[in-house]
């Protein structure tokens, strides 16, 4: 038994030999480039980020001047990473100086995707649905004949103002890459600027 005790003694000591050998001498190892994710402490509602965006596209023979106003809610899965949905309202603005009119030139719903990869750069996706049709009426909006889908791709950089409103400008600039197969053709490059909170 005592010979028995004295082996396993042994293999002890060769285990811990090779364990401080790991750790450079240290009693603890550490892993190599491990960083901790702070979000996993936080709770659901300190993870979602509110952000608002805006964007016009000029007249076409189609459309009118229209700006899009959107909002949008998205969940942090970690500091570089965030998922999120939003829906947008589309102002008609008429077409030109001389014909200025109000309208209701559709709304969109919206999915999207943002992830860091240097400084306050990020690669932004998304796809989207946007009724395209003006509406008086919110039954109308109800006819999925008039949506259309957009998947969207591109490069956001997040500019630190020193306002406390604006400190997250976010500014967009992303590639439509479903727009050619839309009827009446949309622009394929779409420019936003947006904020979040």
């Amino acid at each position: 038994m005592q010979a028995s005790l004295q082996s396993a003694q042994s293999q002890l000591d060769g285990y811990k030999d090779k364990l401080s050998k790991l750790g450079a001498g240290s009693g603890d190892v550490d892993m190599p480039d491990f960083k901790a994710n702070p979000n996993k402490t936080k709770s659901f509602w300190r993870r979602l980020e509110l952000g608002t965006n805006f964007q016009t596209t000029r007249n076409n023979y189609f459309f009118p001047t229209v700006s899009d106003f959107g909002l949008s809610v998205g969940y942090k899965l970690s500091d570089r990473s965030i998922i999120g949905i939003g829906a947008s309202y589309k102002l008609g603005w008429g077409n030109g100086i001389q014909h200025i009119a109000f309208s209701s030139q559709g709304a969109g719903l919206r999915s999207f995707v943002e992830v860091k990869i240097k400084g306050s750069f990020s690669v932004s996706g998304g796809l989207e649905l946007n009724h395209t049709a003006p509406f008086r009426t919110y039954q109308q909006l109800h006819d999925w004949a008039d949506w259309t889908k957009s998947g969207l791709i591109g490069m956001t950089k997040t500019v630190s103002m020193k306002s406390r409103v604006f400190k997250k400008t976010k500014v967009q600039l992303l590639w439509d890459f479903l727009s050619y197969q839309q009827v009446p053709r949309t622009q394929a490059v779409v420019f936003r600027i947006g904020y979040n909170f």
